[in-house]
């Protein structure tokens, strides 16, 4: 039973539910005048407040606005007591109120300039005050330098915040780090934090980690919410559990549960890659009914599978079918599909769907050049290549590897060796560098051309690089082998042969 199928039965046992209790994360204020610990009268209290706030705003205003805030507040409040908490914390209620970066990141320069120019020591209220603003204003970093410099232990609840934030900024491993902590603490994360976690394991792909975790997390509480539901699906998807994840899918629609588009597109594009065109037949139908409109890039991820797995007709059919419904096909969907037809060998389909592209404004990348170009010459039709070639480079595509092969392939495809290698001899003079592909061409086409000292020659360079024969280029030395040619060449021959 795959990792996967477990959770299943489970799921069908203990059905989903949302979870009403949530953890409610306390607000950090400044205290009321009327639950102050001082000695003096109410009306006393309200009037330090009123004084500390416009005093707040005062000090907000010249440090958004004055270069050199640290000399005005100095030189223009010499008897004013910055580092008083009660102010500090009215600084941070007033400047938070519009919960922006900068507002924040306003706050974090005061409080440390407080502390080395002041004898500040923060109280443990500022602290998680202005440690929560951090996370409000999702400046992660900053508050993870924050947590590092003052050393001090936020409120669980805020720990908590602060692992969804790391993950969800991409720093998994730190997020990881502080998650673990916080349970060894007695504290258990909330959900959303805990699929936080698990979407950060997808994300920098660790699956192992990511079904341990998960594992944990399913002893420790029943929950099991959409955005989990959305993670367990990718998660099988990126295992190769394809299968498995459509499955889930349909136990949690029979549930009347929707997991949204992206479960969706994600089984689809996984169907496609492994070329069950029924099961994505039936998902795509599912996703209609269920109201969500196919995206253009989930069309594309149709196209292109079909492509790959040799069904160009297919794709063709979805092609048309997409701009039949009103969808407006992108450049990279138009090149997809005519590498499609051009594999087919349906050239003037192709190239009816590269001047539409033209037409609807769309230029073509230095993909969909390639693919034309490697057409013309496969066809052997070898000056429009050239000018085709030609009017890639006007069009500010410079000359790379990639199109350097393509002009390769092309004309050892069609049995012009000699001109692939002037190709190969240029790229040294431009700066441009072959690779296995480059190398992988000649010496297949000199091999058919029955060339075969230069042919070796290339295949002696291509080892001497570091880089690997296929397993056609070998058949191509293998099928020579029984050519006339000279004992030094043979004996070359022979001798890549038996190390094959």
């Amino acid at each position: 039973m795959s990792r996967g199928q477990s959770y299943f039965i489970t799921l069908i046992r203990n059905p989903s539910r949302q979870n009403n209790n949530t953890t409610q994360i306390r607000t950090l204020t400044l205290d009321s005048p009327s639950r102050s610990s001082s000695t003096e009268p109410n009306s006393d209290a309200h009037q330090a407040l009123t004084s500390y706030t416009e005093m707040a705003k005062t000090v907000t205003t010249i440090i958004r606005e004055r270069h050199r805030w640290q000399q005005t507040l100095v030189s223009d409040f010499p008897s004013f007591n910055f580092a008083d908490p009660l102010f500090f914390r009215q600084m941070l209620t007033l400047q938070n109120n519009n919960n922006t970066n900068s507002n924040v990141m306003f706050s974090l320069w005061f409080f440390r300039w407080l502390c080395s120019t002041f004898d500040y020591k923060p109280d443990p209220v500022s602290l998680n005050l202005l440690f929560g603003a951090l996370l409000d204003a999702k400046a992660v970093k900053a508050a993870k330098s924050f947590l590092d410099t003052t050393r001090f232990s936020p409120e669980a609840t805020l720990l908590d915040r602060y692992v969804k934030c790391l993950c969800e900024d991409g720093l998994v491993e730190e997020g990881i780090k502080v998650y673990t902590l916080l349970k060894e603490s007695g504290t258990v994360p909330t959900v959303p934090t805990c699929n936080a976690v698990l979407l950060g394991c997808l994300k920098v792909k660790k699956l192992d980690l990511f079904w341990e975790l998960h594992k944990e997390m399913k002893e420790e509480t029943e929950v099991v919410d959409l955005e989990r539901i959305q993670c367990l699906i990718q998660a099988l998807c990126d295992g190769g559990e394809v299968s498995e994840g459509y499955e889930l899918l349909k136990k949690v629609l029979k549930q009347g549960l929707d997991p949204g588009h992206a479960v969706y597109s994600r089984l689809i594009s996984g169907f496609c890659k492994i070329g069950n065109y029924a099961c994505m037949s039936e998902i795509l139908h599912t996703m209609i009914a269920w109201n969500h409109s196919p995206s253009i890039y989930t069309y594309q991820e149709i196209i292109k599978g079909l492509c790959k797995n040799q069904k160009q007709r297919e794709a063709f059919s979805v092609f048309n079918s997409l701009k039949e419904r009103g969808y407006a096909p992108d450049r990279v969907v138009y090149t997809t599909m005519i590498h499609g037809l051009c594999e087919m060998g349906w050239f003037g389909s192709a190239r009816k769907l590269w001047f539409e592209m033209m037409e609807k404004g769309m230029r073509p990348n230095e993909f969909t050049y390639n693919v034309m170009i490697h057409a013309h010459l496969k066809r052997g039709e070898v000056v429009l290549a050239r000018e085709l070639y030609g009017e890639m480079l006007r069009n500010g595509f410079g000359e790379t590897t990639v199109s350097c092969n393509t002009m390769i392939t092309g004309f050892c495809s069609y049995g012009r060796a000699d001109q692939a290698f002037e190709v190969f001899k240029k790229m040294s003079d431009i700066g441009v560098k072959p690779d296995a592909i480059t190398y992988n061409a000649l010496v297949q086409g000199f091999c058919k051309e029955n060339k075969v000292e230069k042919g070796i020659s290339l295949f002696k360079e291509l080892k001497a690089l570091g880089m690997k024969p296929s397993d056609r280029t070998y058949a191509a030395l293998q099928k020579v082998r029984n050519l006339k040619m000279s004992e030094s060449v043979a004996a070359s021959l022979n001798e890549i042969l038996e190390v094959a």
